[in-house]
């Protein structure tokens, strides 16, 4: 699967009347009553794709970590209060549409999803994504990571997550078609351990940032994306500078 296009979106927290003014610039979906993390989800997936040509039948994957939290939170408080009412929105925010509303602004007609996977989210989409490409159940994929800054809690509530006070919408979008790509996924690997992955490879293996891995390819021919999640089971995506 070929890597063609990406959008990287990490910034510190910003008002959500922010990201509604910059959607409105990229197109005219109604999104007046969208949550923080539904405008970021659809502003990133434009922003990869703006005055690109893509498939119809394009599959869109939607990662999280932690998913719209604020409208959780907003949701809990208003049912904590004597005779409180939850707000219509508040409570529609809480099971997020952002693969919905993104379809439904590039009109695309394949699947579309959202995806959890304790930190391995963003891998497991794109482990989803490279078989459904790979098995032409779409013909392309727009494969997203997108996290609503979390600075609202008390730090005694927060994630451990060093991005976790960051508003962050990262994007790729890939295919089959070799021609004037980025980068090939060549094979995405699961494997019990870190170790485990470390004998298949025969190197020494370290976690790693996708993004970086992703722009290293430019300098070296392989590069290995690796991930852990909470039980120590291991991904190994491998990256390969593509040749025409």
């Amino acid at each position: 699967m070929y890597i063609h296009h990406t959008y990287e979106l990490l910034e510190p927290t910003q008002e959500l009347t922010l990201y509604k003014q910059k959607l409105a610039s990229l197109c005219k979906i109604n999104l007046r009553r969208a949550n923080k993390f539904n405008l970021l989800a659809v502003y990133g997936a434009l922003s990869c794709l703006q005055n690109k040509n893509f498939s119809s039948n394009m599959g869109i994957y939607v990662a999280t970590e932690y998913g719209p939290v604020e409208s959780m939170v907003s949701v809990l408080e208003q049912v904590s209060k004597k005779d409180g009412i939850i707000m219509p929105f508040d409570f529609l925010g809480i099971n997020t549409n952002a693969s919905f509303y993104i379809a439904q602004a590039l009109k695309a007609k394949g699947k579309h999803m959202m995806l959890t996977a304790h930190q391995q989210s963003f891998e497991k989409a794109l482990e989803l994504a490279y078989f459904d490409v790979t098995y032409a159940d779409v013909e392309d994929a727009l494969i997203g990571q997108v996290e609503a800054s979390l600075e609202f809690l008390k730090p005694l509530h927060q994630p451990s997550d060093e991005e976790v006070c960051f508003d962050k919408s990262c994007w790729i979008y890939a295919n089959q078609n070799p021609t004037n790509a980025l980068a090939k996924i060549e094979r995405i690997e699961s494997f019990e351990s870190i170790e485990k992955a470390e004998e298949h490879h025969h190197t020494t293996l370290s976690l790693t940032s996708f993004w970086e891995q992703l722009q290293s390819v430019k300098e070296k021919e392989i590069s290995l994306h690796v991930k852990s999640d909470e039980r120590g089971k291991c991904m190994v995506i491998t990256l390969v500078k593509p040749h025409y």
